[in-house]
């Protein structure tokens, strides 16, 4: 009977902060809130022989400082834990599901506000032998899919990750796709993608993969730097097609041992492909963290980029600001124009409240906080804000 309580009670919680997810004039909204995808795909080094031993609570810290707020998953989380920190963290997911047992999932997980969409694919239309040498066949799963979920979750919307950019006959077959993401690698030119796409459809769209690796077969080292330079071209040129394109989610999170021979090694191993600076792509190189999360070079290309284009869901709603930021003396103070007093949440990467009081004054007392990341919610008559706190 515990138990039982205790489900109810998480299902209940959910349900109040789950949120509606639409798409309109080629925008992703999250509550009424313009939300723009600054991303990143998310594998942690697990598959094929290689277990990085790193989990959601090791990686979530370095995403938050990185200012990335949505990942992209290549398999289902059913970890309700590891959604809910990610919800905390105000971190976001694009989460794939397998086009053969997905509406469990949907069923199961669709109201929680981790959820920004659902996604069926990873560059499938690069594989027509896997549906009978036809891949018309792939695009009427891929439409039943889409229409199926829709069906039973009209709140999130429906994405697929399509190698380069979809042609007509996908465009025509899956008019259920809300959210066309593409895989892109044109060396430094991922926005020529956009633009050919925005030719021949009026549906939202984002930069499913792109990026570059660290390793330059060229001098056959590594080379952090090149890979920091290629990031930061790339992603520039998507966010100047903001206007057409919702965001990006960057490969990749971290390096992956498996990929090219020995898992318990990094191998050199890959192939050619249209990646700067040396037309190769050298497949256990991709991350910008190394695999034991070491932040590279192109971390703080990153975590640079997203801060200063990042759309903040709900920041002009209560009109809060929160200074200083990161906090060393033990006390945060707040600009409240209202004057009003506020319900103040905080919870820590783990997602356990911390901290639950109301202010009556202007500062936040935090001292009992250890050095670390957080994420502040800000509430008032039904409206919240969200924002990073990080204790020094």
């Amino acid at each position: 009977m515990k138990n039982l309580v205790l489900i109810l009670f998480y299902i209940f919680c959910v349900q109040l902060s789950a949120q509606s997810v639409y798409v309109e004039d080629r925008k992703i909204f999250v509550d009424d809130q313009e939300y723009r995808i600054n991303g990143i795909c998310y594998a942690r080094g697990e598959g094929n022989g290689e277990n990085s031993g790193y989990t959601f609570n090791d990686d979530i810290p370095l995403l938050v400082d990185a200012n990335i707020n949505t990942i992209r998953t290549y398999a289902a989380i059913t970890n309700s834990a590891e959604l809910n920190a990610f919800a905390n963290a105000g971190i976001k997911v694009i989460m794939m599901l397998n086009e053969n047992s997905y509406t469990w999932y949907v069923n199961q997980f669709k109201n929680h506000p981790a959820i920004l969409m659902w996604e069926f694919g990873n560059e499938f239309n690069y594989h027509p032998e896997w549906f009978g040498n036809n891949i018309q066949n792939w695009y009427n799963v891929l439409e039943n899919c889409a229409s199926t979920v829709k069906s039973i979750d009209p709140n999130h919307p429906v994405s697929t990750g399509h190698g380069e950019v979809p042609n007509a006959q996908a465009l025509n077959s899956c008019p259920s796709v809300d959210v066309w993401g593409m895989n892109v690698y044109r060396w430094l030119s991922p926005d020529s993608a956009i633009d050919e796409l925005a030719a021949q459809t009026d549906k939202a769209m984002y930069i499913s993969e792109a990026g570059a690796d660290s390793f330059n077969s060229n001098s056959n080292s590594e080379n952090q730097e090149q890979q920091a330079q290629a990031t930061e071209i790339i992603l520039n040129a998507i966010i100047e097609k903001s206007d057409l394109c919702v965001g990006v989610t960057l490969f990749e999170f971290c390096d992956e041992w498996w990929k090219a021979g020995n898992p318990n090694q990094q191998d050199i191993g890959g192939f050619a492909n249209a990646i700067p600076y040396d037309n190769y792509a050298n497949e256990e190189y991709w991350g910008i963290v190394t695999r034991d999360r070491v932040p590279k070079q192109s971390y703080y290309v990153v975590k640079d980029i997203y801060e200063s284009t990042s759309l903040s869901i709900n920041d002009n709603n209560l009109h809060i600001s929160i200074y200083p930021n990161p906090v060393s003396d033990g006390f945060i103070n707040l600009v409240n124009h209202s004057n009003e007093p506020l319900d103040i949440e905080v919870f820590d990467l783990n997602g356990r409240k911390v901290i639950s009081q109301k202010s009556v004054f202007d500062s936040i007392d935090v001292s009992v906080l250890s050095e670390g990341i957080y994420s502040l919610k800000l509430l008032k008559d039904g409206r919240s804000d969200t924002k990073k706190l990080i204790i020094k």
